[in-house]
């Protein structure tokens, strides 16, 4: 395996992570401080604490995911307003609350990286997201999430897109 490969599971690793925590955040309905639900998923999932409850990830790899699962997290929830305002004007027919949440949290981060994560090409961030849908979502997240992300990468760079 090359450094290559080990970074690119890491970046997968850090996404999932982060698609967890807008997971669990988003279950929450918006009561917890994204602070608290770091501090909530760490404590849970953190390898170091319990490896009986860990993500069947071993501490070191855990440990090398988990800033940039948190940058992407933060990044996400902070910009959650303007990156849901933008998916539901490309979502024609459909409200954020009747999207399945592991979609919805997957478009969210996904277009947080195409918006706001400069050295990540969107289609990048569009290809991840696509297959994060096929291991967490349903039979139709992948035609689903494909269709506004495209929407929305055809977007950025217009005045009212969330960049």
């Amino acid at each position: 395996m090359t450094d290559y490969d080990d970074s690119k599971k890491q970046r997968r690793l850090s996404r999932e992570l982060a698609l967890r925590l807008l997971f669990q955040h988003q279950a929450a309905g918006g009561g917890l401080r994204p602070e608290e639900c770091l501090h909530l998923f760490e404590e849970s999932f953190d390898p170091k604490n319990d490896l009986e409850s860990a993500l069947e990830v071993n501490p070191t790899t855990f440990e090398s995911a988990w800033p940039m699962a948190k940058s992407l997290y933060l990044g996400t929830v902070e910009h959650m307003s303007e990156l849901d305002r933008d998916i539901t004007i490309v979502a024609h027919n459909w409200r954020l609350h009747r999207m399945a949440p592991v979609d919805l949290a997957l478009m969210r981060l996904a277009y947080y990286e195409m918006c706001y994560c400069d050295e990540i090409p969107p289609k990048v961030s569009l290809n991840e997201a696509l297959e994060m849908a096929k291991d967490f979502g349903d039979q139709d997240s992948t035609s689903f999430i494909n269709a506004i992300l495209d929407q929305l990468m055809s977007r950025i760079g217009q005045p009212e897109a969330a960049t």
